[in-house]
């Protein structure tokens, strides 16, 4: 199966898992290989990007946070994607964003853990910690 095939059934499972939000799969978009748009709406607080790009990396797009998971010919791999996408827009999951003269710095995936949260991925970007250190929080309200 190739990776575009995977990436396409990965993105139909996660359209399926959500019926209540509108997604649309783009074939061929720009500059990547095939692409999935979830645009704010009502069950979904922010936009969210769906991607495959340079034939084998899955990634996650929103708000301040931007992950990647490859190679997608590993199942685990795609089951942590799904999982990870699938947390973010029920609101299951978090992101905790760490900014620094307004910019942000650092993003971390958070999933629910026992009584606290555990990182599940992180974003970061080279930077000098100067200026005074902002922590905010961006999670979809819970789907009831």
């Amino acid at each position: 199966m190739s990776t575009f095939e995977i990436a396409r059934e990965t993105f139909e499972r996660i359209k399926a898992a959500h019926p209540h939000l509108e997604m649309e799969i783009e074939t061929s978009p720009q500059y990547v290989e095939l692409a999935m748009n979830i645009k704010k709406q009502n069950g979904l607080d922010f936009d969210v990007y769906l991607n495959l790009q340079n034939d084998d990396e899955l990634h996650l797009q929103f708000e301040s946070f931007w992950g990647e998971w490859f190679p997608c010919t590993e199942s685990t791999r795609i089951s942590e994607y799904e999982t990870a996408v699938n947390g973010v827009l029920s609101g299951v999951y978090r992101v905790k964003v760490i900014s620094r003269r307004g910019s942000p710095v650092k993003a971390l995936l958070q999933a629910p853990s026992a009584d606290e949260w555990s990182t599940v991925f992180t974003w970061g970007k080279l930077h000098f910690p100067l200026g005074t250190k902002a922590i905010s929080y961006v999670q979809n309200q819970k789907n009831t």
